[in-house]
């Protein structure tokens, strides 16, 4: 629940790291140790095959990185995502239903805390100002991923729902979408779009109401937040994304090296942009060529096992959450691997989540 919420009352970025560390990350290696059994069953996991290729070919290119940040520490990100998968995984097998429910709890406090944050932005905004939310959170876009995961969360718990009329999740989802238009930010929308669209093959009938009330939810974006959704064009991404590739281009097969800062020089921008604003081309060119397979390769495992396991409504709801998170991704994002933070809530936890889940199924299966 910390991992979850966290960001929404702790006092910064810091503290919601540390408390990670603390909660989550110390008890998955302990469980390392005291159930080493249970541990490996994620080298059953594909996509526990290809994680570790993809960390050591990111350590690799430490050596011809140009990144001013302390190697050592550089080194650990890559293990704190693996006791990530390695928490999770215990936790699913320990108890599944313990597990969902946590998630559901969690969400629900994510709701919570996005109705709290709405109070606040609507009566101490100005016109022009955009929702940044509470606690560590202190970027509308940033803070949109993690409202986009958790409307993700509730949209697919009530589409895979054989109960229709179940409206709980809906009620979750009101405040959270809410929230998320008064960020302003569009990358969220094309991610709960893609959702909407892989739910439509998974189930149509609920999946074309939400296209319908989506339609109008942007229809009333536009009317509220006209400056914001419309004026801002397509925010320079063409130009961006091909100064991108252009430099990834000069370094193609090895990429420039895990954390190296890049410059985009954008003169419609009025400026000189550092951040690439696509999860992929941040992978291609800190990594090449070599990083971006293995990047895919892992996300092709993901899908490969959620496709095994597709009638299953907890696989959905995760598989919602990877589409949700790739989507977004397209958008924004350059920090594909970083200390938990925002950017874990497109990448790292749907992922996590997801092989958890397969681990406990296959289990269940062969149980």
């Amino acid at each position: 629940m910390v991992l979850l919420t966290g960001l929404f009352w702790t006092k910064g970025g810091s503290q919601y790291t540390k408390l990670f560390y603390g909660l989550f990350a110390v008890p998955a290696l302990l469980s390392i140790l005291v159930a080493p059994h249970t541990a490996a069953r994620l080298l059953r996991e594909p996509t526990m095959w290809v994680f570790p290729l993809l960390c050591l070919w990111l350590l690799t290119s430490l050596y011809w990185s140009t990144s001013d940040d302390d190697i050592s520490g550089l080194g650990k990100r890559p293990f704190y995502v693996l006791l990530l998968f390695v928490g999770c995984a215990f936790l699913a097998q320990r108890d599944e239903l313990r597990f969902w429910n946590a998630l559901h709890l969690s969400a629900a406090l994510g709701a919570l805390a996005a109705l709290v944050c709405l109070v606040q932005f609507f009566t101490t905004h100005l016109p022009t100002q955009r929702l940044v939310g509470t606690g560590a959170l202190s970027n509308p876009l940033l803070t949109s991923h993690v409202l986009g995961f958790l409307c993700t969360f509730w949209l697919s718990s009530w589409l895979v729902c054989s109960e229709r009329h179940n409206w709980v999740p809906v009620l979750m989802f009101a405040p959270l979408f809410a929230a998320l238009i008064a960020t302003g930010s569009r990358t969220p929308m094309l991610g709960l779009t893609a959702v909407t669209l892989f739910m439509l093959v998974r189930a149509p009938k609920g999946a074309s109401l939400v296209l319908a009330f989506g339609a109008l939810g942007a229809l009333v974006s536009v009317l509220l937040y006209p400056d914001i959704l419309l004026q801002r064009g397509l925010s320079f991404r063409p130009e961006l994304w091909m100064d991108a590739l252009r430099q990834a281009s000069e370094h193609p097969i090895l990429g420039y090296g895990y954390d190296t800062r890049f410059a985009f020089d954008i003169p419609a921008a009025g400026g000189v942009l550092s951040d690439p604003h696509n999860v992929e081309l941040a992978v291609l060119l800190e990594l090449g060529a070599v990083g971006l397979c293995l990047w895919f390769a892992m996300y092709g495992c993901i899908f490969q096992r959620c496709f095994v396991h597709r009638h299953q409504q907890k696989i959905k709801v995760a598989s919602a959450l990877v589409i949700y998170g790739l989507a977004a991704g397209m958008t924004e994002g350059s920090s594909f691997l970083s200390r938990p933070n925002e950017s874990w809530f497109i990448i790292w936890i749907p992922l996590a989540i997801t092989v958890a889940l397969t681990i406990r199924k296959d289990r269940s299966i062969t149980a």
